[in-house]
């Protein structure tokens, strides 16, 4: 255990089996490894800082340096490893809890249903090499002077031990962006002034991509909710960030998701259906919503002619 009160072991990204919850309401970090290791990143086996690729050995999840020219700063052995890096540090969520005083991440674990719901949720989860995550421990993100490249010349992850701050590579600026709205949102989490204008530049530089997506979608189908800031990406402004809010259509699904074990399937099966219906309409209803630049000018044009 650190001095933070957080697991040294437990991000490491295994394969090896859990027994499943009693109900599909009951959150494990452990379950959640486990599917992301084998569902949502099966097809797409890269580290979020380091772009290493990585693969399946002694069910364990092992990078391979050569594909993205890591080098360890320090600790060669935690980096022949992947683990599970939570972007928003359990520390972060956790330590303002009575459970984390008593005995850190373990204790709330076993005492707060909240704090395992936040550890497991797929969303906040991302695969990075064990040395990286270790050394970016609970360090906010942030600004980094300098390119010390102290991972390899083409690994731009970078880490400042003396003003504690971690900056990831700006193929990623976005999606650290996006998680941290989304936990901020989902479980009332707190972004200093600073962070809101920070994420908003960087959620304005990297906009979603395909891999986002394709991710987002995955872990929704799989945890029954989605990450609204990769589903309805926009442009934001530092100043004001408002949550995007999920309708009772969502809320009501994930209650039905949630509780779908002890449901008839064909019950689990139809709302299913008539959500992802529902998905359809509202995307669809978006996007008649935005005017178009030709009927804007045209408006316009009328006004200027009157």
């Amino acid at each position: 255990m650190t001095q933070d009160g957080d697991l040294v072991d437990e991000d490491i990204a295994s394969l090896e089996p859990v027994p499943l919850a009693a109900r599909s309401s009951d959150y494990s970090f452990s379950q959640s490894k486990l599917v992301l290791a084998k569902k949502i990143y099966k097809d797409h086996p890269i580290g979020f800082y380091s772009a290493c690729r990585f693969q399946a050995q002694a069910k364990l999840l092992v990078p391979d340096w050569k594909t993205c020219g890591y080098q360890a700063r320090k600790n060669p052995e935690r980096a022949k490893r992947i683990e599970w890096e939570h972007v928003v540090p359990a520390w972060v969520f956790g330590h303002q809890l009575q459970c984390w005083q008593q005995g850190g991440r373990a204790a709330c674990r076993d005492h707060n249903a909240q704090f395992r719901q936040m550890e497991a949720d797929m969303h906040n989860l991302v695969p990075a090499i064990g040395e990286l995550n270790g050394d970016r421990s609970n360090f906010p993100y942030g600004m980094v002077n300098g390119e010390a490249r102290a991972y390899g010349a083409k690994v731009n992850m970078e880490i400042d031990f003396k003003t504690r701050t971690a900056e990831p590579p700006e193929t990623v600026y976005g999606d650290v962006a996006r998680i941290n709205f989304y936990m901020r949102d989902r479980y009332k989490l707190t972004l200093s002034q600073q962070q809101l204008q920070l994420f908003s530049a960087w959620n304005n530089l990297d906009p979603v991509d395909a891999w986002e997506q394709q991710r987002n979608e995955l872990i929704r189908q799989a945890q029954g909710n989605d990450n609204p800031y990769v589903t309805h990406y926009q442009r934001v402004d530092g100043k004001q960030v408002n949550a995007i809010e999920q309708d009772w259509v969502d809320e009501l699904y994930l209650m039905i998701f949630n509780q779908r074990s002890s449901l008839p399937y064909v019950v689990f099966a139809l709302a299913t259906i008539l959500y992802l219906g529902y998905l359809k309409y509202r995307r669809t209803r978006t996007t008649q919503q935005k005017p178009s630049s030709t009927n804007s000018k045209t408006t316009r044009k009328t006004r200027k002619a009157k």
